[in-house]
């Protein structure tokens, strides 16, 4: 063969072997997608409503905690914020360091944070450590954080709750693979319980409530979730917890078991006097790492 011939029938074979690689190289993973719940609306009734579905109220896709703790040193959070039982933050009184963040998750609802981060100049409180010389809040702006980054991190920030054990409560949706499956309807009625928690047993009851509390609730036929919302601004720690049922007559179920006695002593464990409410829709936000919710079923 002629020595050209040979030269170009070289470059033929590499050139043909790269445009196999080429096409044969797979393509890149999709990026994790946000999840939540989806309100389906036409244009036309979204306009007379307003501009905005009834009830509508910004509402960040859920995030990943674990993921969101990550991405808190990676943006260099932690460098200026304590958050009490994370070896990695900044320690409170630290020359330069911003406001302490232990507990945070407790007391402002996600979309509070998501502005904090988007717009730190938003709400400008009064105090050291939040706001420069010239007034504005010393935190800066990330104009390259990604959605996903964003919904990630607001979890991690609301799952700073309960005085610093921001981690120590997992939701119970990504545990018992043994739960039953969950019912097609929403949650329509709510019962909602005040405890105050025996001084020294909120860890205890986190433990109890991951391992075996949630569980044991939500083998009542009916009942679709458990949202705790976690107050220890007080001298001892509270408890608001709210039972969300499918229907009256489920909550009636609830309510007139007597087997429920027996549940409710090992509360009694953790927790001294009660009361509670009965209401037609969900009176708190949605709050904190103790709130759990039935395997496959709707967020509220």
């Amino acid at each position: 063969m002629d020595s050209r011939l040979e030269r170009w029938a070289t470059v033929a074979a590499v050139l043909g072997l790269f445009l196999c690689s080429c096409r044969r190289a797979p393509a890149p993973p999709a990026a994790r997608r946000p999840t939540g719940r989806s309100v389906r609306i036409t244009m036309d009734a979204l306009h007379r409503a307003g501009g905005v579905p009834p009830g509508w109220r910004l509402t960040p896709p859920a995030g990943d905690v674990a993921s969101g703790r990550r991405l808190f040193v990676d943006f260099g959070c932690a460098s200026c914020h304590a958050v009490k039982g994370e070896a990695f933050a900044a320690k409170a009184g630290e020359q330069g360091v911003g406001p302490d963040l232990t507990g945070m998750g407790s007391h402002h609802p996600a979309e509070y944070f998501v502005e904090s981060i988007l717009n730190p100049d938003a709400v400008l409180v009064d105090g050291p450590g939040y706001s420069g010389p010239d007034g504005r809040s010393v935190m800066p702006a990330y104009p390259e954080m990604t959605l996903l980054e964003l919904a990630d991190l607001v979890a991690y920030l609301q799952s700073l709750t309960a005085g610093g054990m921001q981690h120590a409560m997992a939701s119970v949706q990504q545990a018992p693979a043994e739960l039953p499956a969950p019912p097609s309807q929403d949650a329509s009625r709510f019962l909602v319980q005040v405890y105050d928690v025996n001084q020294g047993d909120l860890r205890n009851f986190e433990t109890w409530f991951q391992k075996e509390g949630a569980a044991r609730f939500f083998a009542y036929d009916g009942l679709l979730s458990i949202e705790t919302y976690v107050d220890v601004a007080r001298d001892g720690p509270s408890l608001v917890t709210t039972f969300g049922f499918r229907d009256e007559e489920a909550l009636k179920r609830f309510v007139d078991d007597p087997a429920l006695d027996q549940l409710a002593r090992a509360f009694d464990a953790f927790a001294g006097p009660h009361d509670h409410r009965v209401f037609g829709t969900p009176p708190v936000y949605r709050a904190a790492t103790l709130s759990a919710q039935r395997s496959g079923a709707p967020a509220p």
